[in-house]
């Protein structure tokens, strides 16, 4: 892990100025750390159509930001990364933040739950990667 955060918005911010927020914060990340890919959790379905639709449009400004600057993508259904992380899709948030603190050797698990969901992201990317043959750990040598 080379670093973890949020990306706030105000609360009192339009959705507009909010999704600029996003993107802007998300782009000035790309450009400081230069990462290869950007790994997104998959849309989900929920009860609440606001929060899906907003989720999208959060989405969307991400991928964008990724295309801006010439990465790729992955993505993940929220199942998936909890099975590569836990051992199991039905995982509980409290139990992928704890085995993402064991996994990256962290002194605590990491918090909010979004920061470690997308820690857990990262490492079922790595994880597929390592498995396709793409890198290897330098454990393993």
């Amino acid at each position: 892990m080379v670093a973890s955060g949020l990306l706030a918005t105000p609360a009192r911010h339009t959705p507009e100025l909010k999704l600029a927020r996003i993107h802007d914060g998300l782009a000035e990340i790309i450009a400081r750390y230069r990462p290869s890919t950007l790994v997104l959790e998959e849309a989900f379905y929920h009860r609440n159509v606001k929060t899906v639709l907003r989720l999208g449009e959060v989405r969307g400004v991400c991928l964008l930001a990724a295309a801006r600057a010439g990465i790729k993508t992955a993505q993940y259904s929220p199942r998936r990364v909890k099975k590569a992380v836990v051992g199991r899709g039905s995982a509980a948030k409290q139990q992928v933040a704890r085995m993402v603190q064991v996994l990256l050797d962290l002194p605590a698990p990491p918090e909010p739950f979004d920061v470690s969901d997308a820690l857990a992201l990262g490492l079922t990317y790595f994880q597929d990667k390592r498995m396709n043959g793409e890198i290897r750990n330098p454990n393993d040598e």
